[in-house]
């Protein structure tokens, strides 16, 4: 433990010491005599990043985490078997930063299984997640801790921008997105928390971990912060996001409207069929989420067009507003997607 002096270290210089050495002795004292005051450090804030084949825009996702204006972090890089030189640049990079440090996964864990080996790793008393090729504002992190508060988790918004960190104009979230009023319902068949905007306490883990092998972690670690009410938001974009082809949020973007739908309304039904089985749920939300879920499953399910047209602002809160003609057809729309 580092402590603070509560008195100057000033000695004036003296000729009529007896003993030579006494100038240095007197120092010496008044190093040891420490007052029991702890000298108040920033908490440890580990980011957890998972590669594979990053490509050319890692350096620069490395390098803003680097240069935050929060100091006291710790970067854990997991590399899940990455073929295009990924791991070789990260060990050139361990060797001039001592604040990385560098895992190897002898065998493809997959997305989800990569985080939760990082997170696992990280010895924070906080934990952010960091995506492969954004770049973070210098500040994020000190913005983040700053705000969480006694959540579990606190996440932000992003300014999406394309390959060469050009604006595309688009932020991920409305600018009057609000997280205050929601309750878990109001995540399960949308997501708004995003894992790379997000900042969460060690406390947390145990209550989302283990993270599901298939479905989105983030979506997965919203719906439980939400559930049990400690999850905070802060309007400002201190990501930019990169689109690309080979960026998760890009490969839907680029792909053509018909198979960007099959592969949201797919994504749904994981993520519905995930939700229902979470650990601590009141057996009332057990019977909920398997209703939607089974209800989702079928071609045409009444309870789910009567929760979407009575329900609309409790479940798609995000959803523009629409009066109650607007949402029985968009409920009839809902609900068809996942069988076409």
């Amino acid at each position: 433990m580092q402590y603070k002096l509560n008195f100057p270290l000033q000695i004036k210089n003296k000729t009529n010491h007896k003993y030579p050495n006494e100038l240095f002795m007197l120092f010496l004292c008044r190093l040891i005599l420490i007052t029991q005051q702890p000298i108040m450090t920033s908490p440890l804030i580990s980011v957890a990043m998972c590669t594979y084949n990053a490509g050319k825009y890692l350096e620069g996702q490395l390098f803003s985490i680097l240069e935050q204006t929060y100091k006291n972090i710790e970067i854990v890089v997991v590399d899940d078997g990455s073929t295009d030189g990924t791991y070789d640049r990260l060990q050139s990079l361990v060797e001039e930063f001592n604040q990385i440090r560098l895992y190897r996964n002898d065998i493809n864990l997959g997305y989800n299984k990569n985080f939760e080996k990082a997170i696992g790793l990280c010895n924070g008393d906080y934990i952010a997640i960091s995506d492969q090729d954004d770049i973070w504002a210098p500040e994020k992190l000190a913005i983040l801790h700053q705000h969480i508060g006694n959540n579990w988790l606190v996440f932000s918004n992003s300014e999406l921008v394309d390959n060469e960190l050009k604006p595309l104009n688009i932020q991920l979230l409305n600018p009057s997105y609000r997280i205050e009023g929601r309750t878990f319902k109001g995540i399960i068949l949308f997501n708004s928390v995003t894992g790379h905007t997000s900042l969460f306490s060690k406390a947390f883990i145990k209550h989302f971990m283990p993270l599901p092998a298939t479905g989105y972690y983030d979506w997965w670690m919203g719906f439980v912060a939400l559930y049990y009410q400690r999850i905070s938001y802060i309007n400002k974009c201190l990501t930019l996001h990169r689109i690309h082809h080979a960026s998760v949020t890009g490969k839907i973007n680029y792909q053509d409207k018909t198979t960007s739908k099959k592969k949201v309304s797919s994504d749904l039904a994981v993520q519905l069929s995930l939700f229902k089985t979470y650990k601590n749920l009141s057996a009332k939300d057990q019977k909920l989420l398997e209703r939607i879920d089974n209800s989702y499953q079928k071609k045409i399910s009444f309870y789910l067009i009567w929760l979407i047209v009575f329900k609309y602002k409790t479940y798609l809160p995000d959803m523009k507003p629409r009066n109650w003609f607007g949402r029985f057809f968009f409920a009839l729309k809902f609900t068809k997607k996942y069988h076409q």
